[in-house]
């Protein structure tokens, strides 16, 4: 029997995107919702009007309509949430609401699916979110030398997370969703067209071999690439991007069942 999930990521808090995903997720053959990652909006005039926005969007928008669509959300935050917000979904969580995806594995249908919020350094100052790929701590270059964080950072590495995570289900019956898109793929490439993507994720893909991995974070790389899906070996790898500025929402419906993949712009 079918079991059809909509999937995508970086919207932003653009309200026009997200009511376009909530009026789809109430169609009968959508049985699960599950979003990437980058769920708040951008702005205000001072780092704490940020994230009280940011917050407010979570308590008086998301989690609301979120409620109103009657449907299961597989949920995490990517590079551009501030850390100190993610408790509202941790709370949500624990009610009932919702399910959070990050680090945690839930059953979806009859797969598993388990997701990753940190990336690989960035050249931005909001760094809640990004971690080292390994030892080595490569950084790229930065467009400003502030740092911002809401909490305090998090130790270890993407590659030492992602052991931990291999541990909490077989990967070849598990669904992965990390913002960051593996490295050297037409999943993430910039505008300068150069590969920015996580070298540990894509190891990680290369080794364990997972059902399907779903991504984010580069919003142009289907553009510059011009394809939203990869391989890594057999797991099918994909980024919708975003549409932004145009009032287009980039959707996938995945039969859990079938592995059919079908890319909608709503």
């Amino acid at each position: 029997m079918p079991f059809k999930i909509i999937y995508t990521a970086d919207l932003h808090g653009n309200e026009i995107y997200y009511e376009k995903l909530f009026k789809k997720a109430k169609e009968s053959e959508i049985k699960a919702v599950v979003l990437g990652g980058d769920l708040c909006p951008r702005g205000g005039n001072s780092l704490q009007e940020w994230i009280s926005m940011q917050k407010e969007f979570l308590e008086n928008y998301f989690i609301p309509k979120i409620l109103e669509t009657k449907k299961e959300f597989y949920v995490m935050v990517g590079n551009d949430d501030f850390r100190i917000n993610f408790k509202i979904l941790e709370k949500a969580e624990e009610q009932g609401k919702l399910k959070v995806i990050h680090k945690k594995c839930h059953k979806i249908g009859s797969r598993h699916i388990i997701g990753y919020s940190f990336v690989n350094p960035t050249p931005f100052r909001l760094r809640d979110w990004e971690k080292f790929e390994d030892n080595k701590k490569e950084e790229p270059q930065r467009f400003s030398g502030e740092i911002i964080r809401s909490i305090e950072e998090e130790k270890g590495t993407i590659e030492s997370d992602l052991k931990e995570i291999r541990k909490l289900s077989n990967p070849n019956a598990t669904i992965y969703v990390t913002h960051a898109p593996p490295f050297n793929t037409k999943l993430d490439i910039v505008a300068s067209g150069i590969h920015v993507g996580s070298k540990a994720i894509r190891a990680f893909i290369e080794k364990e071999q997972p059902l399907i991995t779903l991504h984010g974070h580069i919003h142009e790389s289907p553009k510059m690439s011009g394809s939203y899906i990869d391989k890594i070996g057999k797991t099918a790898c994909i980024n919708l991007g975003s549409s932004y500025p145009k009032p287009l929402l980039n959707a996938l419906i995945l039969d859990l069942t079938s592995l059919d993949i079908k890319y909608i712009e709503m």
